[in-house]
């Protein structure tokens, strides 16, 4: 959760009363706002629930009849080098003997999208042709406290690849060799992991396309990935990232077994994301007056202002529409209102929530006949979003990530159980998603449905990759 949530006042709520786009009344209102003394005061309909508090790494929640603690632990695998490094995550809860663990290999930091889109200098490419980027990943990896030096991450990438990492997005963020288990239980209850995207057999290069005597190709030649959630018992759960401009920028498609469908950005500005643009910017929205960065606009053009869920035949089942500000801060995008709703066969929409972000606080109206129903709806269509909620890094993919755990939290303070205190450790969901990913497409399942030829490859690791730890137990 951004560290801007946590130094902020608090503030009404906004949401008690609907907005003129608000269908009527909500079915009941969740609020978090930051006490005096740090918490989250969470709120439902004014009455409180209880109070989430950061302790290091972690959180712990307390509630009337609940007092939950995650714990998170990052181990470097070498004493010489920060990354890759082990991150564990256990949740517990009084009065449940139940104790669940997460834990992956993240390979390097994850980074804002200015700095996952930068390249490096590579074998094969003209002199000089990304000399000042990859000076400038250098320097930001300088600000993270680590030392301002890419070799490492490089050697690691093409350790596991066989080729050079060409942009930092290839690597950024990325978790692998994860699992998510009861700490009592024989074998895991999934398996987490950021593979490649594979084509004829091998790793899939994005956009890659034959010119003139077949030497043209993408000016990346990045590679496009594919994260994996397989849980025990039930269909794997895989998001096939599109790599665009050197970003990993929305998924493609997602496959759930034998269903298909597709979590399709709409960029707020989408026609000044090549690198080549030369435009002009003013407050507001395009055309700019005054000459621009060239740079600052392409990277705001990765701003998503909806998320279109798709079924097989490309018709929508779901949106998540973002109202941003013109000009947001740096960095960061400021305050963000969501629209939430389903979408029916004939088009027909159904309004699940509207959601209010901002630096101070976080509310959420729920509609429906049952608030804990569309509440659990809600949960199931982020889980539906894997890239959306795992790679959000305040630019590209706005506040997600933060709003899971605030329904996760919540879902926990109203009926605690195991299974809920499993999806409050887990920030992916891990061992239930594809319970919920299930469940939000079986009403219609005939929607999702697609011929072979039309589902992606299932992904592969790359052709050196090792096991990255020896598991303890």
């Amino acid at each position: 959760m951004r560290a801007a949530l946590l130094l902020a006042p608090v503030l009404a709520c906004a949401c008690s009363a609907p907005a003129p786009d608000e269908p009527g009344t909500p079915a009941a209102v969740l609020v978090w706002s930051r006490t005096h003394d740090n918490a989250f005061e969470i709120q439902l309909d004014g009455r409180r629930l209880g109070e989430l508090r950061p302790e290091g790494a972690g959180w712990r929640l307390r509630g009337d009849a609940v007092h939950a603690a995650l714990s998170v632990e990052e181990t470097p695998l070498a004493p010489a080098h920060d990354y890759p490094r082990r991150i564990r995550s256990e949740g517990r809860m009084d009065g449940s003997r139940a104790v669940f663990r997460q834990e992956y290999t993240l390979l390097a930091p994850a980074a804002p999208l200015p700095v996952e889109g930068l390249g490096l200098v590579v074998t094969g490419d003209a002199p000089g042709t990304n000399d000042a980027e990859h000076e400038a990943l250098r320097w930001w990896l300088a600000e993270q406290g680590l030392p301002p030096d890419t070799r490492p991450f490089e050697a690691l990438h093409e350790q596991e690849t066989g080729r050079e990492l060409r942009v930092w997005y290839e690597i950024s963020g990325r978790r692998v060799d994860g699992t998510f288990e009861r700490v009592d239980a024989a074998e895991p209850a999934a398996r987490l992991d950021s593979l490649f995207r594979s084509e004829d057999g091998a790793l899939k290069i994005h956009h890659q396309r034959p010119g003139e005597n077949g030497r043209f190709t993408y000016h990346r030649q990045s590679l496009e990935l594919a994260d994996r959630i397989a849980s025990a018992g039930a269909p794997e759960l895989t998001a096939h990232e599109c790599g665009c401009y050197g970003y990993a920028i929305a998924a493609d498609f997602t496959t759930f077994g034998d269903a298909l469908y597709r979590v399709e950005a709409d960029w707020l500005d989408d026609r000044v994301g090549a690198e080549f643009f030369v435009g002009f910017e003013r407050r507001g929205k395009f055309p700019w007056l005054g000459i621009g960065n060239r740079r600052r606009m392409r990277d705001l053009a990765r701003r998503a202002k909806a998320y279109h869920l798709k079924d097989a035949n490309e018709e929508p089942f779901a949106e998540v529409a973002l109202d941003l500000p013109a000009d947001p801060p740096s960095p960061g995008l400021g305050s963000i209102r969501y629209r939430v709703d389903l979408v029916g066969a004939g088009g027909a929409r159904d309004p699940l929530a509207r959601i209010e972000d901002e630096p101070e606080r976080i509310g959420i109206a729920l509609y429906g006949s049952e608030w804990q129903a569309s509440l659990e709806r809600l949960d199931g269509l982020l889980a539906a979003m894997p890239v959306q909620v795992v790679r959000g890094d305040g630019v590209r993919d706005s506040q997600l990530a933060e709003i899971e755990r605030l329904v996760d939290a919540v879902r926990l303070l109203h009926a605690p159980d195991d299974a809920r205190l499993a999806d409050f450790t887990s920030d992916v969901d891990a061992a239930s998603a594809a319970r919920k990913v299930a469940a939000l497409l079986a009403p219609e399942a005939g929607r999702f449905q697609a011929s072979a030829d039309v589902r992606p490859p299932p992904p592969i690791p790359g052709p050196g990759a090792v096991t990255s730890h020896a598991r303890e137990p």
